[in-house]
C-alpha cells in the first residue's frame, strides 16, 4: 500500500517540475520577443515561476460518514437517548501552488472525528460483523479520530468553461475541482448503540480482545501503530475573492476509502466500501508573488483583445492626418499642408534640394548646392535679376539693364525679336492673381531697371498653366499682369504708360507637361518684354 501512495506522489511531483518547466520556457520565448529593457533581478522574477502563485488555507467543517453503520445514506441520524449524533467535526490545512490560470497543485492535512450509528431495524437481511460476540442486538455506533495527508490537483471550471460561453471579467467566484489520493491515519472504536459498551475496534491496544470489559477502547496505539487507509479524494470549491490577498471558499469533498474499516465494521451491507464527505468554510491567503490584474484572461477574451490590438495596429498604418498619401507610421513631415506633393517619407518634394520644399519655393529649378533665401531664390549680389551662378558680372550697379548673363548691355542695340536683355519672371500659385512676397526681389530689379532706364516701356505678359476652362486662363493671365503693373506703380511709383497688360492665357507655356505637378508652376507667371526703346526703335 505504502509503494502505492509514494509512485503516486512521485508522478504528482514530477508533474509540478515538468509543468513549471514548462511555463519558464515559454515565459522566456515571449520575453525574448518582448523589446522592453528589464533589469537581471525583474527577469528573474518573472522566468522562475516555481516561487509564484503560493497560498495558504484553513478550512473548519463537518463529517459525514456513509458505511455500514449508517442509519441513512443522505442525512445524519441521532440517538436521542444516548445523545449521540452522527455528525463531527474536522479542519483543514492546505498549501497552494498555482501553475497556471488552469490548475493549482495543493498538499492538504486534515484532522478530526468520524461517527455513525445503526439501529436494529437496519440490519435485516445482513449477516452482522462482530467476531467476539459482544453485540446485544439492539444497534450499534462507532466513533473515529483520524488524522490525513493528501495531495491534490485543483482544476479552475471557471476558466476551462470560458472555453464554452462568453467570459465575464473581473469574476469575483470561482468554481474548481479537486482531485487527488490521500493516506489516513486513524483509531476506531464500535460500540453498542444504548449501553455502550466495547464491540470491536482498530488502532487500540485492547482492539480485538473478546473480553468485555469496561475500560476497553481508551488506550490508543502509538501513532505509527494505528490503522491506516489510502483514500481517493473529489469534490468542488468555491473561491471568493475579497481582495487580491484573500479568498473566502466553501469546500464540499468526498474522500473514499480503499477498503471498510472507519467504522471498525467488515459487514457486506449495500456499502461495499466506506466513505465520508468533509464539508467546511474557510480562507485562502496569497503569499508570494502573484500577477492578480492578469491571474486569468480567457481565451475568448485574448482572441478579442489580438483582434483589437491588430485593428489598432491596422489602423496605425492606414492614419494619414495632413493626407498627404503616407500613413502616420512611416510619415517623417506628418504635418504637410493639404494638396502639397510628397514622396515616399512624407517629405515635401524639393526638386532642386535647396532644403526649401517646393511648395514654399519660389525659384524650385535654382541650380544644385547654389545658396537661396528663405523663399529658395538664388541669392542675387548685385541685384540685376540674374543669379549668382549664372551671373558673368557679378558688380554690375543696381538697376542696370543686363543680359541672361548678367553683363552690362545698357548701350546695345536692341531689336524687338531679340532676347538678349534678361528680365526675371514673376510666379503665381494655381488659380491666383495675388502677387506673392516671394516675388519682391525679383520685383524690386524690374522697378530698379525701369526707373534707370527711362527710355524703355515693357510688355507685361501674364500666363497661366492648362487647368481650368481656356477663357478662364486667359482673364487669369490678364489679372495677373495687371497685377504686376499694379504693384510696380503703386509700390514704387513707375509711370503706368510704360506697361502694357497682355494675356497668352495657357498659350505658349515653358513646360509641356500636363500634369499638375511642379512643373507646370513654372507656366504660372507674369514675363516682361521690351515693347518700346525710346532711343531705337
Amino acid at each position: 500500500m505504502m509503494k502505492k501512495i509514494g509512485f503516486i506522489c512521485v508522478f504528482l511531483v514530477a508533474l509540478l517540475m515538468q509543468v513549471s518547466a514548462q511555463e519558464n520556457a515559454i515565459s522566456n520565448a515571449m520575453n525574448n520577443k518582448s523589446e522592453i529593457k528589464i533589469s537581471d533581478k525583474e527577469t528573474e522574477e518573472k522566468n522562475y515561476n516555481l516561487w509564484r502563485g503560493w497560498s495558504v488555507g484553513l478550512n473548519y467543517g463537518i463529517t459525514k460518514f456513509r458505511g455500514d453503520i449508517t442509519q441513512y445514506d443522505h442525512y445524519p441520524a441521532y440517538q436521542e437517548s444516548v445523545r449521540f449524533f452522527e455528525l463531527k467535526t474536522a479542519f483543514s490545512l492546505h498549501i497552494e501552488k498555482n501553475i497556471n490560470s488552469f490548475y493549482a497543485i495543493s498538499t492538504e492535512f486534515s484532522s478530526g472525528k468520524l461517527a455513525g450509528l445503526r439501529r436494529e431495524n437496519e440490519y435485516s437481511g445482513h449477516v452482522l460483523y462482530d467476531l467476539e460476540n459482544n453485540y446485544e442486538g439492539i444497534g450499534d455506533k462507532f466513533v473515529a479520530s483520524f488524522s490525513e495527508l493528501d495531495l491534490l490537483v485543483n482544476i479552475d471550471l471557471t476558466n476551462v468553461m470560458s472555453y464554452f460561453r462568453k467570459s465575464k471579467a473581473d469574476r469575483k467566484i470561482h468554481f474548481n475541482g479537486k482531485l487527488g489520493v490521500g493516506y489516513n491515519v486513524f483509531n476506531s472504536l464500535r460500540t453498542n448503540l444504548i449501553s455502550d459498551t466495547y464491540i470491536y475496534s482498530y488502532g487500540y491496544l485492547d482492539g480485538n480482545d473478546n473480553i468485555p470489559l469496561s475500560d476497553y477502547g481508551t488506550q490508543k496505539k502509538p501513532f505509527s501503530n494505528q490503522a491506516k487507509e489510502t483514500v481517493y479524494i473529489y469534490g468542488i470549491r468555491v473561491n471568493y475573492s475579497l481582495n487580491p490577498k484573500m479568498d473566502l471558499n466553501l469546500d464540499y469533498t468526498i474522500r473514499n476509502g480503499l477498503t471498510d474499516k472507519w467504522d471498525a465494521s467488515l459487514m457486506k451491507t449495500q456499502n461495499t466500501s466506506d466513505n465520508f464527505t468533509f464539508i467546511s468554510v474557510g480562507a485562502s491567503y496569497m503569499i508570494g508573488k502573484h500577477d492578480y490584474k492578469n491571474e486569468w484572461t480567457s481565451p475568448i477574451d485574448v482572441l478579442k483583445d489580438d483582434v483589437s490590438s491588430l485593428n489598432i495596429r491596422i489602423e496605425g498604418f492606414t492614419d494619414d492626418a495632413d493626407n498627404d498619401g503616407v500613413s502616420d507610421a512611416f510619415d517623417k513631415s506628418p504635418n504637410t499642408p493639404l494638396g502639397v506633393a510628397v514622396d515616399g517619407s512624407g517629405n515635401a518634394l524639393d526638386v532642386d534640394m535647396d532644403n526649401v520644399p517646393d511648395y514654399r519655393d519660389a525659384d524650385p529649378f535654382s541650380n544644385r548646392g547654389v545658396l537661396v533665401d528663405a523663399n529658395g531664390v538664388e541669392l542675387d549680389d548685385d541685384k540685376d535679376g540674374v543669379p549668382n551662378s549664372k551671373d558673368l558680372e557679378s558688380n554690375t550697379l543696381v538697376g542696370t539693364m543686363v543680359n541672361q548673363f548678367g553683363m552690362n548691355v545698357s548701350g546695345t542695340v536692341y531689336t524687338n525679336g531679340g532676347g538678349m536683355i534678361y528680365f526675371p519672371s514673376i510666379y503665381f500659385n494655381s488659380g491666383s492673381a495675388i502677387v506673392g512676397s516671394s516675388n519682391e526681389n525679383r520685383i524690386a530689379t524690374i522697378a530698379l531697371m525701369l526707373k534707370n532706364n527711362a527710355d524703355i516701356s515693357l510688355n507685361v505678359i501674364g500666363h497661366t498653366d492648362n487647368v481650368g476652362d481656356t477663357e478662364f486662363n486667359k482673364e487669369l493671365g490678364l489679372k495677373r499682369a495687371k497685377a504686376v503693373i499694379n504693384y510696380l506703380v503703386s509700390n514704387y511709383s513707375i509711370d503706368s504708360k510704360r506697361l502694357d497688360a497682355i494675356t497668352k492665357g495657357e498659350q505658349d507655356p515653358l513646360s509641356n507637361v500636363s500634369e499638375v505637378n511642379v512643373l507646370t508652376k513654372i507656366n504660372r507667371r507674369v514675363d516682361f518684354k521690351i515693347n518700346k526703346w525710346e532711343e531705337y526703335y
